[in-house]
């Protein structure tokens, strides 16, 4: 492995690549021994299994490592997909400790409602105090996220992903003290951090999806980590009911901050920056996800993010525009919902379950529209833009006409099923307007969520504010106030999105076509041979002619580079 390769400065699409650098070093050493020890490595590689540059892959001939001699062999970037979407599970289902644990500190009836009665907490709260407490940590998530952005640039993204949710685990474990012991400001103040660490969330996570996903299949893997999120109410809502009717109200927020620091301790032994860091992926595998991503792969030493450019994109102020509406929704039922579920008299461990059920059906939307939006996307039949306004429109008119139900029934079996409807309908717009980052600038994923969430944040600290007070008697006129609003924000972002909201890449996206780019030196990276005796192999007659083009040009800038090395 050679880690110290330099690289050349990268000149514009105009401009020649004068590839002076080692070039008779290099010649020296491309002799037959190197062809014959190329033709031994790949043996018993056929020829009809390579692919040329140009071509596309198939399913019998496509370099991944489904098609690799090997047993029990998980492709990396699953299981980088996997634990990421696990990890924000658990962050997640981690925020709704509080809106359970709000319950027994808001009803006066709770111990009517629980079997462990010694276990309750001695504070006393009202929806304000609960409002608050929520408004506290979404003041300290919504400070973060720009800065969030900066960071995924410079900053390897799996390991700020990992920290920033270890902190907030860690502090989990202080809550039960300070709400038991009434210190209510001390509460408030843990809040606030866990909100700053978590504000690095969703920046780091498009960050590290940028390089272990490709546009062939980002659509599905994409859609399965930020389901992640959706399923916390399905894991968060029946553990911490049970847990506190039968155990007792402090031992949830141990369990859900326990589990983050197991996550966290496999996270950092498992997961890797870049399909190029990992030591365990295949060089099929490898050679498919920089082949795939193309150029939007590389980063840069001079790159500098065009911030003016992004702030003021039409196309970018859409997906804040749905952001809010997002953050105001998801927000409202993850703090509010079992409060809600409350006004007909279900037990807590009854209402922990059936606050979960909303977003069972949400994750189950999320993940096919994951499929949908891939499987259309492949077949060209309808172009990216379309699709994602579709996907969008389906999931907010799908919510906004079951909140409307919700105002005119009182009924607990008629509300269950037009909340579960509504919560899980807005699914769908996960491979709508939520993917649409990817669409608009791959490079500036990580930066364009930064924007977007933080503008989603401003809702989330008002949303808790605005429902204790139009829920502080618990009254359903309140409610129905609460829904209307909801309404007309969800409809409002959605008007927006359909009319500034674009599917295609953005010029400010590309590099300044004026500017010499230098690529970043990536000691840690696996190279499985020297980077030019790789190009010099991959375009070389005799072993072309012998095992094919394994090593594709990942780039237009690869390929210039390729160009220019005379052949033998």
């Amino acid at each position: 492995m050679d880690s110290n390769t330099d690289t050349k400065p990268l000149q514009a699409e105009d401009t020649p690549y004068d590839d002076t650098y080692q070039r008779k070093t290099e010649e020296d050493r491309f002799n037959k021994e190197d062809v014959s020890k190329f033709e031994t490595k790949h043996s018993e590689s056929s020829p009809e299994k390579r692919t040329g540059p140009d071509s596309e892959f198939t399913q019998e001939n496509r370099p991944g490592p489904e098609n690799e001699q090997r047993t029990c062999y998980i492709p990396r970037r699953y299981v980088t997909s996997f634990l990421t979407g696990l990890g924000m599970l658990l962050v997640y289902a981690m925020r709704t400790n509080i809106g359970l644990t709000a319950i027994t500190l808001i009803d006066t009836s709770s111990a009517a409602k629980v079997e462990a009665t010694e276990n309750l907490p001695t504070s006393f709260w009202t929806t304000r105090s609960v409002a608050l407490l929520h408004s506290s940590f979404y003041l300290g998530y919504i400070i973060t996220h720009i800065p969030a952005g900066y960071l995924t640039v410079i900053w390897p993204c799996n390991r700020i992903y990992g920290l920033c949710i270890l902190i907030s685990a860690s502090l989990n474990f202080l809550l039960p003290y300070t709400i038991d012991t009434e210190m209510y400001t001390v509460s408030c103040a843990v809040r606030f951090v866990q909100g700053l660490s978590e504000g690095l969330l969703y920046p780091s996570c498009y960050g590290i999806l940028r390089h272990w996903s490709t546009p062939s299949e980002r659509g599905r893997i994409v859609s399965a980590v930020l389901t992640g999120s959706y399923a916390a109410p399905v894991l968060g809502f029946p553990v911490a009911g049970f847990v506190t009717h039968y155990i007792g109200w402090e031992y949830v927020f141990y369990v859900s901050g326990g589990a983050c620091v197991v996550w966290y301790a496999i996270w950092m032994c498992v997961i890797s920056e870049k399909p190029s860091h990992d030591p365990h992926i295949s060089d099929e595998e490898l050679d498919f996800l920089t082949t795939s991503q193309g150029d939007s792969s590389l980063d840069y030493e001079n790159m500098k993010i065009p911030w003016w450019s992004i702030v003021t994109s039409l196309p970018v102020i859409a997906l804040c525009a749905c952001n809010i509406a997002r953050n105001w929704v998801y927000i409202l039922m993850l703090t509010n919902e079992p409060y809600y579920l409350n006004n007909f008299d279900f037990t807590v461990a009854e209402n922990g379950v059936l606050s979960s059920i909303p977003h069972i059906f949400k994750v189950l939307a999320a993940i096919i529209s994951g499929f949908i939006a891939d499987f259309v996307i492949a077949r060209r039949r309808l172009n990216t833009t379309v699709l994602r306004k579709l996907l969008t429109t389906l999931g907010f008119g799908g919510q906004s006409i079951c909140f409307l139900v919700l105002t005119f029934t009182v009924t607990p079996s008629c509300v269950m099923v037009f909340l579960t409807l509504g919560v899980g309908m807005f699914g769908l717009s996960v491979s709508g307007w939520q993917i649409n980052h990817y669409d608009l600038a791959p490079r500036y994923a990580g930066v364009l969520v930064s924007i977007t969430s933080a503008s989603g944040a401003a809702a989330a600290i008002v949303v808790p504010i605005v429902a204790g007070e139009l829920t502080l008697d618990n009254e359903m006129s309140g409610w129905n106030k609460l829904f209307y609003i909801t309404i007309a924000i969800v409809m409002t972002a959605l008007i927006i999105y359909l009319i500034f909201g674009s599917g295609q890449e953005q010029r400010w996206a590309h590099p300044p076509p004026d500017i010499k780019l230098v690529q970043k030196q990536d000691p840690l990276a696996r190279k499985p041979y020297n980077f030019r005796l790789q190009q010099r192999l991959s375009v070389t007659p005799e072993v072309t002619k012998i095992v094919g083009n394994t090593y594709t040009e990942h780039s237009q800038l690869v390929k210039r580079t390729v160009e220019n090395i005379p052949d033998k």
